[in-house]
């Protein structure tokens, strides 16, 4: 397999990831607010559903992270930002507001695959 072929299914991943761990915890989350149970039964279930949907949020980062590069808007230099840049930038779909580490500016970086 190609390496962009498997950073498409990567990224392809992410989303499938991302929507498993939204849909678990909404569905827990409903179920706990609206079936008759015990109040400790109805907290872990929602305890349950946020710990999937940040375990499941922190997975896709680091996919997003990972996948192919980052292209700063201003000098045009490709690369892979920290994991903390990531999880901390502001961000429109694939398009992060990040510092470049070759010219040192911040910019919206564009995820590419090649």
């Amino acid at each position: 397999m190609k390496k962009e072929e498997y950073i498409k299914l990567l990224l392809k991943l992410e989303w499938v990831i991302g929507l498993t761990a939204s849909i678990s915890l909404f569905t827990l989350v409903f179920t706990a607010s609206f079936i008759e149970m015990n109040n400790i039964i109805r907290v872990l279930l929602i305890v349950i559903g946020f710990v999937i949907f940040v375990v499941g949020v922190l997975y896709c980062i680091k996919i997003e992270q990972v996948a192919g590069y980052y292209q700063c808007n201003n000098c045009h230099n490709k690369y892979i930002p920290t994991y903390k840049d990531v999880l901390l930038s502001m961000h429109i779909k694939r398009t992060r507001y990040m510092k470049c580490p070759k010219c040192g500016m911040k910019t919206w970086n564009k995820k590419v695959i090649k």
